[in-house]
């Protein structure tokens, strides 16, 4: 099959809470279940982390995405066209995801 581009949310997709600064940033909590559905879609697949942060977070973004072993293709901040959008809303049911 053809491989897709996810859009893949930060905040309460792949982490179980939201930023607003830099520490908060660093610091959030990661939704492990989540990230392990993103890795295994990385294989296959083309995925875009994307949020709607403020571009001051960048830093602290990529840092926690390589801190807790996200792999991804690309990271935007702004909502992007793609086949999927992998948010909160779809968080509830991942078996949908694939």
């Amino acid at each position: 099959s053809m491989r897709k581009i996810y859009s893949i949310d930060i905040d309460g997709t792949i982490t179980t809470d939201v930023s607003w600064t830099p520490e908060e940033a660093l610091n959030a909590k990661p939704n492990q279940p989540m990230i392990d559905v993103v890795n295994k879609l990385y294989d296959n697949n083309f995925i875009v982390m994307h949020t709607a942060r403020k571009h001051s977070l960048y830093e602290a973004t990529i840092k926690w995405l390589d801190k807790h072993g996200v792999k991804y293709h690309a990271v935007r901040f702004e909502k992007m066209p793609c086949d999927k959008i992998v948010d909160l809303d779809s968080v509830n049911n991942i078996r949908e995801l694939t």
